[in-house]
């Protein structure tokens, strides 16, 4: 007995140890990430661990000040890019999986494999392959662009998760409206649709996230100014004023740590629930 005790503490003390180190890996970053945002930049390589004491609001006024920087078109375009890449995403992708998961042909079975390969192959590979298409076919780069390029690279994942979702759904629901006469987008969208709303969220979050925290793609495809582009201008050829590129990485992050805390239980149940389910 008295062994039984002493492991199941010793287990506890694993547990929590472990539990510490890992909230000290994820919560480092954001500790960072801000208190170097109020420090001047001389001393921000020498001393990256300390706090900010005094605090300075020089770096935040230099990026709101800057003549190349219009922080306004930025979060307007990465907030452009991300609700019509994450609607898009989520209304293409849900209607090629109720295909998929529903018809029973040849092609769906092709489309299910063409959607597997599109989630393993990394998707920085295509950069050069489409930059010379789309310079070939004359097509200019730009925030339209921009969106079709994150809802190709979004489309497998989303479709796959959907996938999973509708084939755990009942199919009675579905014939029984088509008794009623029902026509398939009908029963698609007023049936089915409204029971995918937690896979809908736990898509919305990946893509969102993903879409607004992306760096690579607006700067090498899109040629467009976003909110995590910005990080760019503060880095030259040679050094970097780090005091302002923490700065923008504050900027960068506040919206999402802002909305996650505000719905902070959506996030949650979004997560769990389309886990769970399927």
């Amino acid at each position: 007995m008295h062994s039984m005790k002493a492991k199941t503490r010793a287990v506890n003390i694993f547990q929590t140890a472990f539990l510490f180190i890992l909230a000290i890996i994820v919560i480092l970053p954001i500790y960072i990430a801000i208190a170097n945002t109020f420090k001047d930049s001389g001393i921000i390589l020498d001393q990256p661990l300390t706090l900010p004491i005094p605090p300075t609001m020089e770096n935040i006024i230099s990026v709101l000040q800057s003549p190349n920087t219009n922080l306004v078109e930025m979060y307007t375009n990465s907030i452009i890019l991300m609700v019509a890449g994450t609607v898009i995403t989520v209304i293409v992708s849900s209607l090629a999986a109720y295909y998929l998961a529903r018809v029973k042909s040849r092609l769906s079975g092709m489309l299910r494999v063409y959607f597997l390969i599109g989630i393993m192959v990394p998707y920085v590979i295509v950069y050069l392959p489409l930059c010379i298409l789309l310079r070939n076919m004359g097509i200019p780069f730009g925030v339209p662009i921009l969106i079709l390029v994150f809802v190709s690279g979004n489309i497998s994942f989303a479709s796959f998760m959907y996938t999973n979702y509708v084939h755990s759904l009942p199919i009675e629901l579905e014939e029984a409206a088509s008794i009623d006469g029902a026509t398939r987008f009908r029963i698609f969208w007023s049936i089915l649709f409204p029971l995918l709303r937690p896979c809908t969220a736990t898509i919305a979050i990946f893509v969102g996230l993903g879409i607004w925290n992306d760096f690579q793609t607006p700067l090498l495809l899109g040629q467009v100014r976003t909110i995590t582009v910005g990080i760019y201008t503060a880095i030259g050829p040679h050094s970097a004023n780090w005091g302002i590129v923490f700065a923008y990485v504050f900027f960068a992050a506040m919206p999402v740590i802002i909305a996650y805390l505000c719905a902070q239980k959506n996030f949650v149940s979004g997560l769990t629930m389309g886990a769970l389910k399927g």
